[in-house]
């Protein structure tokens, strides 16, 4: 993990430090746009990464991954993330692969150590893939854990949980810090 992503967790952290169970939390419902979700251990509320399409179904260029908050302790609301969030923690890059049509290569901007790939299959249909245990996997979502006992919080472990594209089945990888 690196200085942003602990910094973005003592920003944001205090608005909640209880733990939950991540067994009881909501699963944001599949829609055709859904790429992946990440939770965590602070509060129910998820951020949500969505392919951005047109009205053709084609991937949007400047702009092909949406990310937004479903706010499940505030009524499940939808809210777009601030600018902070976006430059420091949830937010995105992506760079179009020049070889291929409606590939591109996306960081997140807190933890760009792994390379995640999204990629149009066909209209209104695309997904994140990425190497989840040394596997090339389609990533469904990310879990988490931050330690706020202290000042600081620090972010004591990321899990990975997607499909391995060869065998078609369910992936995990555990990424401690």
């Amino acid at each position: 993990m690196n200085q942003i992503a602990t910094i973005f967790i003592l920003i944001f952290g205090f608005l909640s430090s209880t733990n939950i169970d991540k067994t009881k939390y909501p699963i944001p419902s599949k829609t055709v746009e859904r790429l992946f979700y990440i939770q965590r251990n602070l509060n129910k509320n998820t951020i949500v990464y969505d392919a951005n399409f047109d009205n053709d179904g084609n991937l949007i260029d400047k702009n092909p991954i949406n990310v937004y908050w479903i706010r499940y302790e505030e009524d499940g609301r939808k809210m777009e993330l601030r600018n902070i969030e976006k430059l420091f923690a949830y937010g995105v890059k992506c760079k179009a692969d020049r070889n291929i049509d409606k590939k591109f290569n996306v960081k997140l901007v807190a933890y760009n150590k792994r390379e995640l790939i999204l990629i149009q299959h066909e209209p209104f249909k695309a997904s994140i893939n990425m190497l989840i245990d040394n596997k090339l996997s389609e990533l469904g979502y990310m879990y988490i854990y931050a330690d706020n006992s202290g000042f600081w919080p620090k972010v004591e472990y990321i899990e990975l949980f997607g499909k391995d594209l060869y065998s078609g089945e369910d992936n995990y990888e555990k990424i401690i810090n």
